[in-house]
């Protein structure tokens, strides 16, 4: 009896002391649970605070990387942005650099393009930019997490461009405001012919929220460690989505301050203020540089022919021309009119001469909308081209010599390159 009374005591104290000891268990991670919600709701109200007067991309950027930190418990994190011109994710600290294609597939451009965050371990990696990550960038990481930022939107795609429902985009009155990896979907209308073409589209409308992606080691080193709460991460990035699109729109504000609002090319003022800095230091560094005047040939003509709304797609079509043969340190500006002028930095006279040769041919032989009107059947264009400082040592001689280079290319019959004092064989 006394045996049976102990073994139902110990039942019931095993009983009650498995009680407490769940009960101590869920009170600790509910506990725990409480604490990191507390710790993410005042880390997301202590980023608020700092950007609310943040309207400068990279302020915006080490802000919100500053906040991910001190979430996540990791130090370790890198942000790469997107080129938007090159299509590339880039990183560059001075020590190692890093450009990956948006057109190459990785768990780097899949959580850019779908904004949804993405881990990574170092052993199954299944692309080159991915080991190199891991190998270069970094080096000590076993495991990693990959977070998109982007910016806010509210408007739908068709909504924000007033497409009308017959476009027959697969996008229209989706639900999905990210229509640019919608398959066969046509950005503003037009059926896209590579996946390159439809990219370089997309990424220039403003309904491309991605602005780059933040890469953290989550390795962790003991089982004590706080696993990285993704979910937590998201949030903290979803709350400064407003800010980065403040600080968009304020990057597009000083786009259009200095560029011509048609081609796309630097205005005059902002050309005129680059040349002024680029005769500084050519002076300096003791450097020589390239400049050429060009005018389009007989665009009077073709404007009064065709009407003003077809001379802006030729000046924008010749615009994108000369931007393409150019290299990415050179500058391109609209100078008034049907003339533009191009900026060629460390570039002598030969190789500047070279330069405005690829661009009146390649000008020459483009199949341009209704050129069979002009002279020649064609649309073609006139170059002048000066060099410092041997045709001027300042912004005003080394442009002068430029258009009286281009004055002699118009009165000996058009569509040539004219090089100052080069005489004229």
């Amino acid at each position: 009896m006394l045996f049976t009374d102990l073994s139902v005591i110990a039942a019931y104290g095993g009983v009650f002391i498995s009680t407490l000891l769940l009960t101590a268990y869920f009170v600790t991670y509910l506990s725990d649970r409480l604490y990191k919600k507390q710790e993410e709701i005042r880390r997301l109200y202590i980023l608020s605070e700092k950007l609310r007067s943040s309207i400068v991309m990279d302020e915006v950027i080490k802000t919100v990387r500053e906040e991910l930190s001190s979430l996540s418990g990791h130090t370790n994190i890198i942000y790469m942005p997107l080129d938007r011109n090159k299509l590339n994710l880039v990183y560059d600290n001075g020590l190692n650099s890093l450009s990956i294609p948006l057109t190459d597939k990785n768990i780097f451009t899949d959580t850019l393009v779908t904004c949804e965050a993405h881990a990574l371990e170092s052993a199954v990696v299944s692309s080159e930019h991915e080991d190199r990550v891991f190998k270069t960038l970094m080096k000590d990481a076993k495991k990693i997490a990959v977070l998109p930022v982007q910016a806010a939107f509210s408007s739908k795609c068709y909504d924000y461009h007033h497409c009308p429902p017959d476009t027959g985009c697969t996008a229209y009155g989706s639900d999905n405001k990210r229509c640019w990896y919608i398959s066969g979907t046509h950005c503003h209308g037009k059926i896209m012919r590579n996946i390159t073409e439809k990219l370089k589209e997309c990424v220039k409308c403003d309904m491309f929220m991605p602005v780059g992606i933040f890469i953290v080691d989550i390795t962790k080193s003991s089982r004590l460690e706080a696993k990285c709460d993704l979910d937590a991460c998201m949030r903290l990035l979803d709350a400064a989505s407003l800010a980065i699109s403040n600080a968009k729109l304020f990057e597009k504000t000083l786009e259009l301050s200095e560029t011509d609002g048609l081609t796309g090319v630097k205005n005059r003022r902002t050309f005129l203020k680059l040349l002024d800095s680029e005769v500084h230091r050519a002076h300096r560094y003791n450097k020589s540089f390239g400049l050429m005047m060009m005018d389009i040939d007989y665009f009077k003509q073709y404007n009064d022919t065709h009407g003003h709304p077809q001379g802006d797609i030729l000046l924008k079509l010749v615009a994108d021309i000369i931007g393409d043969k150019l290299r990415d340190t050179d500058a391109v500006g609209r100078y008034g009119g049907e003339e533009f002028i191009a900026l060629l930095p460390e570039t002598n006279k030969e190789e500047s001469i070279a330069i405005a040769e690829r661009i009146r041919t390649e000008i020459e032989n483009y199949k341009f909308p209704r050129a069979e009107t002009q002279p020649g059947g064609k649309i073609t264009i006139s170059i002048g081209v000066s060099s410092y400082p041997e045709d001027g040592d300042s912004p005003e001689r080394v442009m002068q010599s430029a258009d009286d280079a281009l004055y002699s290319a118009k009165n000996m019959g058009r569509n040539r390159v004219i090089a100052a004092n080069v005489p004229i064989i």
